[in-house]
């Protein structure tokens, strides 16, 4: 019976518990979990996890790591269920908020490894503004481990947003090293303008990416500089909000958006120079059923971080399909229909090995 249970939806999984004592039993097994994520959707070593009981994140092994789930232990349940809003991830750590992530505060940083939350003190006067805030969240390793302290920094951005172009920005940056916020106003020398809908940014290698109306936002938390670069040629901005992605693959930046299932990705080479690397009709692949194509809400879900060539596409009604561009292999993972997708992936660097007694 736990062989069927494995290989199950997570959701469908989770049902069957209450059918008798005898499956929540086997359900409820400590070695459970890792059965499960290993037997799960393996192509391309991913698999998901719910952030809460409507959200999925993807997850990602390592490159270089073969799975077994004989000598290898699933560092993280297939269910990490965060009381709270998920607004931020970054090495390992995810930033929350216990209410709405654009009122400035609330927020918390949750190492989903040894489940700690480190609660984040309010910056001064901000339960006085009635502005929304646009949040980046960046953590690294520190290359020295002070005594006593964890040997893992981290920086809470927090912008207050204008529709309009703007060329200077109030901007409070919380840092762990001395858990005190800093203000800064902050020259935008190209100018900037949020988007309505989208307030969330993207770290990598040490930088915030925020997606605007009409240009993204590079954000230095650490210098506190802040500098823009433009959308791909003949992209549209809002589109990519509402139905593209912003992330990476293979160490570089990408971005992608969809529109009358025209699929295209493209790579950040140098700064404000993009370059078109995929380009494919979703109405020409065989195996993507035609319902799909024809949802206008159909999204880019992510990235592969490994592999350039692979794309995840979603949709809350008909749920989410991997497709290999190089190959137009398309593979659909079943049961995940009505769940929304977060904009952040989890990638594990390192999987610790099991004792050799099985404890």
């Amino acid at each position: 019976m736990g062989e069927i249970f494995i290989r199950l939806p997570f959701r469908s999984t989770v049902k069957c518990k209450c059918v008798c004592k005898r499956w929540l039993g086997l359900i409820s097994s400590p070695s459970f979990p890792t059965e499960f994520v290993s037997s799960q959707y393996s192509l391309f070593k991913a698999y998901f996890t719910f952030l809460s009981p409507h959200q999925l994140m993807f997850g990602f092994f390592p490159s270089d790591l073969n799975f077994n789930a004989q000598i290898h232990k699933v560092p993280l349940s297939p269910a990490i269920l965060i009381k709270g809003d998920v607004c931020g991830y970054s090495n390992g750590l995810f930033l929350c908020c216990s209410n709405r992530f654009t009122r400035g505060w609330g927020y918390f940083v949750y190492d989903p490894f040894t489940k700690e939350c480190n609660h984040i003190p309010p910056f001064p006067d901000a339960h006085k503004e009635t502005c929304l805030y646009a949040v980046g969240f960046l953590s690294q390793i520190n290359d020295f481990e002070e005594e006593g302290n964890s040997n893992r920094c981290f920086w809470v951005v927090v912008v207050r947003s204008s529709m309009r172009m703007k060329y200077e920005f109030e901007v409070e940056v919380f840092y762990s090293g001395t858990r005190t916020w800093r203000q800064i106003l902050m020259s935008c020398v190209d100018g900037f303008a949020f988007a309505p809908h989208w307030f969330l940014s993207f770290a990598f290698e040490g930088y915030l990416y925020f997606m605007g109306s009409r240009s993204i936002l590079v954000l230095d938390p650490i210098f506190m500089i802040c500098t823009t670069i433009d959308y791909p040629e003949n992209a549209d901005a809002m589109n990519i909000m509402s139905f593209g992605y912003l992330g990476c693959s293979g160490g570089t930046m990408r971005i992608a958006d969809i529109g009358n299932n025209d699929l295209r990705v493209w790579e950040l080479l140098i700064p404000g120079t993009w370059h078109l690397v995929h380009r494919t009709n979703l109405n020409l692949m065989e195996h993507l059923p035609t319902r799909f194509c024809s949802n206008y809400c159909k999204r880019v879900g992510g990235f592969h971080p490994y592999d350039g060539d692979i794309v995840y596409l979603h949709s809350y009604v008909d749920g989410i399909y991997a497709i290999n561009l190089g190959t137009n292999k398309v593979v659909p993972i079943s049961g995940y229909d009505k769940f929304d997708i977060s904009p952040f992936q989890l990638e594990l660097s390192s999987i610790p090995l099991a004792d050799n007694d099985g404890k």
